[in-house]
């Protein structure tokens, strides 16, 4: 009661030195208040969104939770930055990751998140995890890594990545992020993020880049040590068998490897690389030439003889 009248009492003084200083026309100077952010950090119970009554397919996709009610009225009178970002962990590992919130419609004490990031944490339903918020910095540079190749064989991966990270507020480094493409799932590790570990992609330009897949393998096939010949036909099958060396870029489709049976074809048949007959050899038709004079010359000494012999 005592606080209670000293207040009032103060504030009634206050009142009078402003009116007093407003008559007097002195001007007054407004306080300012430095607002500290609070903090706010708590325990669930985490289950899977697949077990919440409003449970829609889209809420599988992204990283979105569900919060109960009571957490909405204590971070609305708190100063945090907004939309709402929190960083989860799990206190038996330690693994940590970072989300956003969809709804305030959980029942007290849980909290409902999506399959995937429970296994991201190693959590199972009705187990504990700490939710605390976060104030992050918008992204500017993020690097993912598929896990098969089969994602870079799509016809626009960039743009399947773009669509997906829509339903994304902030990535995390070291993390695993799911995206559907139709009836396909595919898992993304987070190889590096900038400004820092943790960044937000709301209402930002992010340049993307992709490392190569974990089961992308480069094949390298040497050459056949023994050339083929002509006249051996076992050894001329075993090379159209034989492949050239071909190192096949990641993400690029087996149809662009060549094949060494139409190169080996096109060395039988008398043909050249290109497929064209090879010319006629110059010597040979020389060779022709002096013959077919040799003949004629023959013919005429013959004529001319038999015509001595007749006369």
């Amino acid at each position: 009661i005592l606080k209670s009248k000293r207040r009032e009492n103060c504030a009634e003084m206050q009142n009078v030195v402003d009116f007093l200083n407003g008559a007097l026309g002195v001007p007054v100077m407004p306080q300012r208040r430095v607002v500290v952010p609070q903090e706010f950090r708590r325990q669930f119970k985490v289950y899977s969104v697949a077990c919440a009554n409003n449970y829609k397919p889209n809420m599988e996709e992204g990283d979105k939770i569900l919060l109960p009610s009571s957490a909405f009225h204590e971070l609305g009178r708190m100063h945090i930055q907004y939309p709402m970002m929190f960083q989860v962990r799990n206190p038996k590992n330690d693994m940590k990751t970072h989300c956003g919130v969809m709804e305030f419609t959980a029942p007290e004490g849980n909290a409902y998140f999506p399959f995937w990031m429970m296994n991201e944490l190693c959590l199972n339903n009705g187990e504990i995890v700490e939710i605390k918020n976060a104030t992050l910095k918008k992204g500017t540079y993020v690097k993912f890594q598929p896990h098969k190749t089969k994602f870079t064989q799509l016809s626009n991966p960039r743009i399947v990545l773009e669509k997906a990270l829509r339903a994304y507020s902030c990535l995390t480094k070291g993390g695993t992020i799911t995206i559907k493409h139709g009836q396909q799932q595919f898992y993304l590790d987070i190889v590096e993020t900038k400004p820092g570990n943790a960044i937000t992609i709301i209402d930002t330009d992010v340049n993307v880049d992709f490392a190569p897949p974990k089961d992308y393998k480069e094949e390298k096939k040497t050459k056949p040590s023994s050339k083929p010949q002509l006249g051996d036909r076992k050894v001329e099958q075993a090379a159209e068998e034989e492949e050239p060396p071909v190192l096949q870029g990641w993400g690029s489709s087996s149809s662009n490897r060549g094949s060494s049976s139409s190169y080996f074809k096109k060395l039988t048949g008398g043909q050249t690389l290109s497929g064209r007959q090879p010319k006629k050899p110059v010597v040979s038709s020389l060779l022709r030439a002096s013959a077919s004079s040799k003949s004629r010359s023959s013919s005429s000494a013959s004529s001319a003889s038999s015509k001595k012999k007749s006369g």
